[in-house]
């Protein structure tokens, strides 16, 4: 039998006599229904972003608070806001508009509220990805150590070594893993003694330190196994008074490890600390500060003369460092006693050296292999000066962090431009000659500059870390610390972790700052 059906939408009789209207949707309104659907999908789509970007841009703020110059906010932060209130109106509008169109033709509420959370559920995604696009890489807290104790204790200087930072305090050593901040083992200092000065590397993963007590001299010499922090001896010298923590009063290389005693500069068996050799620089002449690296030592040398103490000279002095003997003796550019004696790299050899005397020398100084002049650069040039370290702030006295850096022959340093204050770029100089070859703003006060590779120099500039090729100056972008900035000190030391992980290590982490702080993507 072949029943036919009236027309869709037409008035028809029930069984039992009523007329009704069929209210089937004709065969020509299906593809409409199916196109207004996926409308509402798409405006759900809208929605959906509104909601992301709201969620994302709003959570992006550390401790919802940024921009105030010490916090900055994540570069897409502003533009993801934006889009988040342009897509909630925008959302609202054709939600609302496609909504109606497809209850003309499919009546009900069930369906187009599926359709639009639907729609809201695959923006989220999308969503994210042109969030993290618009914002950039960002760095957060991984981990940090508890504070120092007891609270009079400072940081004076670190090792790195593998894996592991090795961090000097005034009280002792204590070697940290960098992957978690976990402890691997530490060494209390001698009663009453704090550490007065350490070597500047690590050699055959011995470690040089040495312990002074209070008002008197730098005095006690260890050598320390890196790896498990075993002392693996001591020594009594005849020590150079001071008044706290410095650098360049002990080196190590080439199996030795190098001591600075009032008027002579003394070699002892690195491992085993056997007493080598002992060279005497003469009446009158005192070290104060040596550098040692592949084979040679080299110590920077005030002579004093007359009964007066009248200023002599000052000169550089470089020994065979296996044997202790005397190579060569080159008198440097000062006519009056020095104020700053700083060794910015031990090879190529490069001294930063400031006299008394207000007219003085006060320059980066560079020598080739036979101790001769290669160049200057004055710290207060004409264009602007030199920030090699973090001085006047508190840094690691002992082996301090610096600012600068030596690869190949050139000099690479933060600088201050006239009338600013904080180094808000950096140059880079040669050392042949002392000329300068590029100069790069840094987006920010620079507050670590690190060699992670032989031509690869990172900078830490306006909370944000930054590649910097020292051949060109060219500064490649780089993550923001978005969480932990705040716990980043003046004068830290950047330490490159594995997977893109960085580890800062602050001076002071008494309580402002913590010791050690791990950041990740």
């Amino acid at each position: 039998m072949i029943k036919c059906h009236p027309p869709l939408g037409e008035r028809q009789l029930t069984p039992r006599g009523d007329m009704v209207e069929d209210r089937r949707p004709a065969r020509g309104t299906q593809g409409t229904v199916w196109g207004r659907a996926l409308l509402v999908v798409t405006a759900g789509l809208v929605a959906g972003l509104a909601v992301s970007f709201h969620w994302f841009g709003w959570t992006s703020i550390p401790g919802n608070e940024c921009g105030d110059g010490s916090r900055p906010c994540p570069e897409g932060t502003v533009p993801t806001i934006l889009l988040a209130f342009l897509c909630t109106f925008a959302g609202m509008g054709l939600v609302t508009w496609r909504v109606a169109e497809l209850t003309e033709v499919r009546p009900g509420k069930a369906l187009p509220a599926v359709l639009v959370v639907v729609g809201m559920v695959l923006a989220l995604w999308p969503g994210w990805r042109m969030y993290v696009w618009m914002r950039g890489p960002v760095l957060d807290r991984a981990w940090d150590v508890p504070v120092d104790r007891p609270s009079t204790v400072k940081g004076v200087g670190n090792w790195v070594v593998n894996g592991a930072v090795v961090r000097a305090r005034t009280d002792g050593l204590t070697s940290y893993d960098l992957a978690d901040g976990r402890e691997r083992w530490s060494v209390e200092a001698p009663v009453r003694g704090s550490a007065c000065a350490m070597s500047d590397t690590v050699v055959d993963g011995v470690g040089i330190i040495a312990f002074g007590r209070e008002e008197e001299p730098c005095d006690t010499v260890w050598g320390i196994d890196t790896a498990s922090g075993r002392k693996l001896w001591e020594r009594k010298i005849t020590g150079v008074a001071g008044t706290g923590p410095t650098d360049g009063r002990v080196a190590a290389d080439s199996g030795v490890a190098v001591a600075l005693e009032p008027t002579a500069v003394r070699g002892f068996a690195l491992r085993t600390g056997v007493p080598g050799w002992k060279l005497d620089l003469g009446e009158g002449c005192s070290p104060v500060v040596a550098s040692a690296a592949a084979g040679r030592t080299r110590v920077v040398v005030q002579c004093l003369r007359g009964a007066d103490s009248a200023f002599g000279s000052l000169e550089l002095v470089s020994l065979d460092t296996a044997h202790g003997t005397q190579v060569r003796r080159t008198k440097l550019p000062a006519e009056s006693r020095w104020e700053t004696v700083f060794v910015v790299s031990g090879r190529p050899f490069v001294l930063w050296l400031k006299e008394k005397a207000e007219r003085g020398t006060d320059a980066v100084l560079a020598f080739d292999d036979q101790d001769r002049l290669r160049g200057s650069v004055k710290i207060s040039g004409r264009e602007e000066d030199l920030h090699l370290t973090a001085f006047p702030q508190q840094g690691f006295d002992a082996r301090p962090s610096l600012r600068a850096a030596v690869v190949g022959d050139v000099l690479v340093t933060a600088v201050t431009q006239p009338g600013e204050t904080d180094p808000a770029a950096v140059s880079g100089y040669a050392l042949e000659g002392g000329r300068r070859l590029w100069h790069t703003g840094a987006g920010g006060a620079v507050t670590a500059l690190t060699r992670v590779s032989e031509d690869r120099l990172v900078i830490l500039a306006g909370a944000r870390i930054r590649s910097l090729d020292p051949r060109t100056g060219h500064l490649a972008e780089g993550p923001l610390l978005r969480e932990g900035a705040e716990d980043v000190a003046g004068a830290p030391q950047l330490i490159p972790g594995r997977e893109d992980r960085w580890v800062l290590v602050n001076p002071d982490g008494t309580g402002a700052t913590p010791p050690l702080l791990g950041v990740r993507p």
